[in-house]
């Protein structure tokens, strides 16, 4: 599928650009300092589907999760100024290899991602970072309704992968560091091939980090010139490929597509804080209503009102929100929230390119939306 080529895509340039925007025509005056990381978890699947709680082919929970991860990192004492903001995170591309302890129907899922730590808390012998991943993962066994009819949790074989969690960690020496700590992990495609009922899982973390350069001197990292606040306006349009969840066992794929409007006040050098409203056609919303007419028509079109604030880290944003349908076919007005997760880049100007997770209940998707918009900005 085009949608599918064109998210690996992004995500691809996405990694390259945390592991390559410091080093790229880095003068010798601004050294880089590159970690290698290794690090492994055990931790459980929680059992959010009927196949996790046993309803599988071996009739047995799955609960069992490990995973091995490298990660290739950089470090620097603050060149760009959102490094100042953030004093000092790190940054860079990962690669993981996992099992979720069924290898026949669920297989052994490799994923490649971006990754970014932002400092939480800094003593002399421990060092606390929140950490996210965003990326994708493969060599999934899916569902088919043939050699794996009871896998309802996943239905193709690209999924996001989508990490969060906090790491302590304590530094051995100038180049040495052993990190513990805790993550959630969400794979799912998104709706874009159902069935995906997703996996979310919880582990615990160690690491090994190895400082090639040694570690720069965070302590020096200057001052940064605090923004002021101010309002901004965004247009943006957005497009996804779904299947209805409904009738997840059906091959029919069914375009959303829309527009967004967020007015936003941004109050610090990391945050800002947006409300609005999102306008989408289901093209597909209404096909297997009864009494309703087979052409896509009036009932297709929904409005949505959205609460959203967003991390800002230079040109890339990380955004969450929280809305209410007041317009939707499969719900009444005002009773059905809804959810978008995901990563927003600034290419040119107040141009952006983002990727979103749709969801209701919090783990159910709806669709991978794709967005391209331009952000209105003026001072209050």
């Amino acid at each position: 599928m085009n949608i599918i080529k064109i998210y690996i895509v992004f995500v691809l340039l996405l990694g390259a650009l945390f592991a390559s925007a410091q080093i790229k025509l880095a003068p010798l005056k601004n050294p880089q300092y590159p970690i290698l990381s290794l690090s492994y978890g055990k931790g459980k699947i929680l059992p959010t589907s009927e196949f996790v709680r046993g309803a599988n082919l071996h009739n047995e929970v799955i609960s069992q999760f490990q995973t091995f991860s490298i990660k290739v990192l950089f470090q620097n004492p603050g060149y760009q100024q959102w490094q100042k903001v953030y004093r000092g995170p790190y940054y860079g591309i990962g690669f993981s290899m996992s099992n979720l302890s069924n290898p026949s129907e669920i297989g052994n899922p490799k994923s490649v991602y971006g990754v970014l730590g932002l400092p939480v808390l800094r003593k002399r012998r421990i060092e606390l970072y929140s950490e996210f991943q965003f990326g994708m993962a493969w060599a999934w066994e899916y569902y088919d309704s043939l050699t794996n009819p009871l896998n309802l949790v996943n239905g193709g074989g690209l999924t996001v992968h989508l990490d969060i969690g906090f790491i302590a960690n304590f530094p051995i020496n100038r180049n040495f560091e052993i990190g513990l700590g805790g993550h959630f992990i969400h794979f799912s495609n998104g709706a874009m091939e159902r069935p995906n009922r997703g996996f979310n899982i919880f582990t615990p973390i160690a690491e090994l980090k190895y400082y090639l350069a040694g570690r720069p001197n965070i302590d020096k990292i200057p001052s940064f010139e605090k923004y002021k606040k101010h309002n901004s306006f965004q247009v943006s349009l957005g497009y996804g490929n779904h299947q209805l969840g409904e009738f997840e066992l059906l091959d029919e794929y069914f375009a959303v597509a829309g527009i967004s409007t967020i007015f936003y006040r941004r109050f610090s050098n990391k945050f800002r804080l947006g409300a609005g409203s999102d306008i989408n056609f289901w093209w597909g919303l209404n096909k297997f209503r009864q009494d309703s007419p087979k052409q896509p028509n009036f009932e297709n079109l929904t409005l949505g009102f959205i609460i959203q604030p967003e991390m800002i880290i230079g040109k890339l944003k990380f955004v969450g929100g929280i809305g209410v349908y007041g317009r939707h076919l499969n719900h009444q007005a005002f009773k059905q929230f809804y959810q978008r997760l995901g990563v927003r880049y600034s290419f040119y100007k107040n141009l952006f390119f983002g990727v979103h997770i749709r969801a209701i209940q919090f783990y159910r998707a709806e669709f991978l939306e794709f967005g391209l918009g331009y952000d209105l900005d003026w001072k209050s």
